[in-house]
């Protein structure tokens, strides 16, 4: 199951239980003292609304209640119109509780959520209790059209009136949680297991429960520092998500993750742990030449018993996280068990490690007199020992042409959520000459033109960039450029996510006890189109698994607008220093890319030859006329073979023509 595919059960949203147990050393907890610190650190760094406003105030408890209850199964419509009907006089008197730094209203709004999270527990236990024949029944007859009457996937979704709606909606939330379950494990590791089933339900929730009780894991009342910072982080969280939809603040493990998918490099012993529905923590993988590996001691499938000779029974994964992890040179000791045998003890010293996960990989099928080949990359990264995205798509372009006459190439950004800007721009670089890739308008007036410079191109044979609806960020500019300049087709769903924002963050920095990220500005490519809201439209649509998911830039809070600039492909220079103006005018001019046009008649035969062939695939027809009732989805690979044969028919296009 895909990390982008929801089951809308409020609280959780589902994914493989894989979780990598390292995290950033957490610093100084924040506390309520310092929101407002934060908040001006937010605001600055976004340059142009420097000071708090009436209206992200009034949003911010909107976000609140929607980060709480995404799903409406807690809150009761009476219950949160206080909060969300304002007068102008309640404004001026937060405004001024702001100033002070005082926060009573969301204090207040964290009580009704209490009491709305004990009234959903004796809910929950008297369904989990008494409707077990009606959770696991097989029949999921009308199950869409009940969810259908209060899920919608914009977040505006209406609140229930009454409890007893309340119950209706956490019922059917479970019994979306087990077709789920059964989905993904098979009806035979369901059936005998309801109760295992029900407790993971309850666990879920009860874990997203605590955050706003201030409970340990115990369910222990947490001490006042923690519980202080806590609340911190749900308000600063909610002004910041108020601004627009990417500024937010970063908890120290949102914010390691961050680091980890950006720097491909992180401090630790370089083991992925995998947790079973029993709670159990077994070795799930362990990273190369990490310490867990060298060791030499420890095996896939161990099971983890305690760290530094705490039991890690009943532990959150968050919480096996911060005790894992630590600075490089610093020594862990890990309780695991082999099977039945005797429990051992393994002691490791944290390190530095450089992360291959997610990095570029290729693939290749034979073709005629040559090979086609695939690059898959998921994300856009630089970090230390040079690992950089773009020279890990030169080298797997080196090892594709070691295979054979590369006839044409495919660029798989379907996972790909985006990374660092200036390695969108050096990938872009490698299929074009010289010229404009992105310019970045910011909030204060400034614009930045980000250039490829070098004049070397890796490959200029047909090449096509198949995308998704999660395709976004850094990748819908390497696409969107690529598109632009007429050096590639754009393959996949109808339209890319839709992110056209930029971001600067503190994760990759210095270390920092206050973590966000916050909008800048926008980009847009050499075009002067922005994928804000938009996204990169496909120049042939080839569905994606995708397809029936409301997914993008549109359906998120407080999105910024579209709009356009002027195109630059001739590149006026406008922002260069006179002083550097001959060197561009001797070097970088001459080689400029010039824009292709795709002629229209090869683009038209490609398209039909598609649509005939996903009209006869049956895999492809059954899941275009999916519900969200069936089981059935898309096979990963029919995406990736389709597109294939249209990099064949492309190549056989092109050939003619010339």
């Amino acid at each position: 199951m895909n990390r982008f595919f929801k089951i809308c059960i409020p609280f959780i949203c589902i994914a493989i239980a894989l979780w990598i147990p390292l995290a950033a050393q957490q610093g100084q907890l924040l506390q309520t003292k310092d929101i407002v610190k934060v908040m001006k650190q937010v605001l600055d760094s976004q340059g142009h609304d420097k000071e708090m406003t009436q209206k992200v105030i009034n949003n911010a408890f909107k976000v609140f209640i929607d980060q709480f209850d995404p799903g409406r199964i807690y809150l009761l419509e009476e219950e949160v119109q206080p909060f969300l009907n304002f007068k102008s006089g309640d404004i001026d008197r937060f405004m001024q509780q702001y100033s002070q730094g005082t926060f009573q209203e969301f204090v207040d709004l964290n009580a009704v959520i209490q009491k709305s999270i004990l009234r959903a527990k004796k809910l929950r236990q008297s369904i989990l209790s008494t409707d077990r024949s009606f959770l696991f029944a097989k029949d999921e007859t009308g199950l869409a059209d009940s969810y259908e009457d209060w899920k919608d996937s914009d977040l505006k979704r209406s609140f229930a009136k009454m409890s007893s709606e309340l119950g209706s909606r956490i019922r059917l939330a479970i019994k979306k949680f087990i077709a789920f379950e059964r989905q993904r494990y098979g009806h035979s590791q369901i059936s005998g297991r309801e109760d295992n089933v029900l407790k993971l339900f309850d666990k879920k929730a009860n874990t997203h429960e605590r955050q706003y009780l201030y409970q340990e894991e115990n369910g222990k009342p947490m001490g006042d520092l923690e519980k202080d910072s806590l609340f911190a982080v749900h308000v600063l969280k909610a002004l910041s998500n108020s601004l627009d939809a990417h500024t937010t603040i970063l908890n120290p493990t949102e914010a390691y993750e961050m680091r980890l998918r950006l720097e491909k490099g992180i401090q630790g012993i370089g083991i992925l742990f995998k947790q079973e529905k029993d709670g159990r923590f077994f070795v799930f993988k362990m990273l190369e030449k990490g310490p867990a590996a060298n060791s030499r001691s420890i095996k896939i499938d161990d099971t983890l018993l305690a760290i530094d000779g705490q039991s890690v029974a009943n532990k959150s994964i968050d919480e096996l996280m911060e005790i894992v992890n630590g600075k490089s040179g610093t020594k862990v000791t890990l309780s695991l068990q082999r099977g039945s045998d005797k429990p051992y003890q393994v002691e490791l010293t944290r390190a530095a490690i450089s992360v291959n996960e997610n990095r570029a990989k290729s693939s290749f099928i034979p073709f005629g007199n040559g090979i086609i080949g695939t690059i898959r990359l998921d994300t856009f990264y630089q970090g230390g020992d040079n690992i950089t995205s773009e020279m890990d798509v030169v080298n797997e372009i080196k090892k594709l042409r070691s295979q054979g006459n590369l006839r044409g190439l495919i660029l798989d950004f379907r996972e790909n959520s985006g990374g660092f800007l200036s390695q969108a721009i050096k990938v872009t670089g490698l299929f074009i000459t010289n010229g404009i890739v992105v310019i970045s308008k910011y909030f204060n007036g400034e614009e930045h033109f980000y250039r490829d410079v070098d004049s070397a191109v890796t490959y200029d044979g047909p090449l096509i960039v198949l995308t998704s609806k999660v395709t976004a960020s850094a990748a819908e500019i390497v696409a969107e450029a690529l598109q632009d300049y007429g050096v590639a087709l754009i393959v996949g769903d109808e339209h890319t996510y839709g992110k056209g924002t930029i971001q600067t963050q503190t994760v990759t920095g210095n270390q920092s006890s206050a973590y966000f990220k916050v909008t800048v500005g926008k980009y847009y490519t050499v075009s002067g189109k922005t994928p804000q809201l938009q996204g990169v439209q496909a120049d042939i649509v080839v569905p994606s698994e995708y397809l029936h998911e409301k997914i993008g830039e549109e359906f998120l809070q407080n999105p910024l607008p579209k709009d356009n600039i002027a195109e630059d492909f001739k590149d006026t220079l406008a922002d260069v220093p006179s002083s550097l103006k001959s060197w561009y005018i001797h070097y970088y001019m001459p080689t400029l890319q010039t824009k292709k046009e795709v002629p229209q008649t090869m683009l038209q035969t490609l398209r039909q030859n598609s649509q005939k062939r996903i009209l006869a695939n049956k895999d492809y027809q059954a899941f275009i006329k999916f519900n969200e009732t069936d089981s059935f989805k898309l096979p990963q690979h029919l995406q990736l073979t389709e597109t294939i044969n249209v990099m064949k028919d492309m190549i056989v296009l092109e050939e003619k023509q010339h």
